[in-house]
């Protein structure tokens, strides 16, 4: 979906200056005053991921960045393993718009997004947390558990900065990140989406040990974690140790659904999202 017809569903547009003057551009819908959720994509992702809720008519308000190195925001040529950059590039957006405690959603990496940004910043700004089939161990002992088979072939593929080969790569991304079929149109925006991530940026992502296991132990807001149990990318297991170290979470498992809920599954997500946000930021 292009600008100007992103504009022609009430979809604001803004820009935001993120870690090290980094610009982040972000897509912003519903009522200001409504009570809000950030939504933070997954690797070689965008804000576009996020359409289907952009675009539907909600009683909350959905703020989506693209975040460093993707989409249309600045791709600097470091930062990408500095947890305080993603953690300040959540800050600014929060600030930027001037967001009061909204709700911290993150889908795949943008789930560990979130999480950095609570173990630099705490959770005394956020309603709630939301992460969607997201796990809190990457390139760490323990972590080979949480990845499923189909998407670990598709690393070094990922990282290829050759043209078409690069594009074959992001398109079996896209393959292996549903299991329920989307419309054509939406599959074209996707792939736009994720060849505007550079190669090298997926490298740097793909070298950034993380365990989020303490800082998850410690969230204190209302945490929904919802996950695919046909995810070929995130296994269950990573909703097994989300549930393990922080009992308070709530989980959820949507069966025959696979890695991207709230596009296979859109009016269930939406409704669920505005729901627990609402809850959430109303403490109802």
């Amino acid at each position: 979906m292009e600008t100007d017809a992103i504009a022609e569903h009430g979809i604001r547009s803004t820009t935001v200056t993120g870690a090290g003057g980094v610009p982040l551009h972000v897509l912003d819908a519903g009522p200001e005053s409504a009570p809000a959720v950030i939504l933070l994509h997954g690797f070689a992702q965008s804000a576009r991921s996020w359409l289907p809720q952009l675009t539907a008519p909600r009683s909350i308000r959905i703020v989506a960045p693209d975040l460093r190195g993707h989409g249309h925001s600045g791709k600097p040529d470091t930062g990408y393993l500095d947890e305080r950059a993603w953690a300040d590039d959540v800050a600014a957006v929060i600030d930027g718009l001037r967001l009061d405690r909204p709700v911290l959603g993150g889908w795949s990496y943008g789930g560990l997004v979130a999480l950095d940004y609570i173990a630099v910043h705490g959770d005394s700004a956020l309603s709630g947390l939301l992460t969607v089939d997201a796990s809190l161990l990457a390139g760490v002992p323990g972590a080979e558990r949480m990845f499923g088979p189909d998407f670990v072939a598709l690393l070094p593929g990922l990282t290829d900065d050759d043209g078409e080969s690069t594009a074959a790569a992001r398109r079996k991304l896209l393959d292996v990140a549903v299991e329920r079929p989307l419309a054509a149109d939406t599959v074209q925006t996707l792939l736009d989406a994720s060849l505007r991530t550079p190669p090298r940026v997926c490298a740097a992502l793909l070298q950034r040990p993380l365990d989020r296991s303490g800082t998850a132990a410690g969230v204190t807001v209302p945490w929904l974690a919802i996950q695919g149990s046909r995810d070929r990318i995130v296994t269950t297991a990573a909703l097994e140790h989300i549930a393990a170290v922080q009992p308070a979470a709530r989980t959820q498992v949507w069966e025959g659904t696979g890695h991207s809920p709230f596009l296979e599954e859109a009016d269930r997500f939406g409704e669920q999202l505005a729901a627990f946000v609402e809850r959430s930021v109303t403490g109802g």
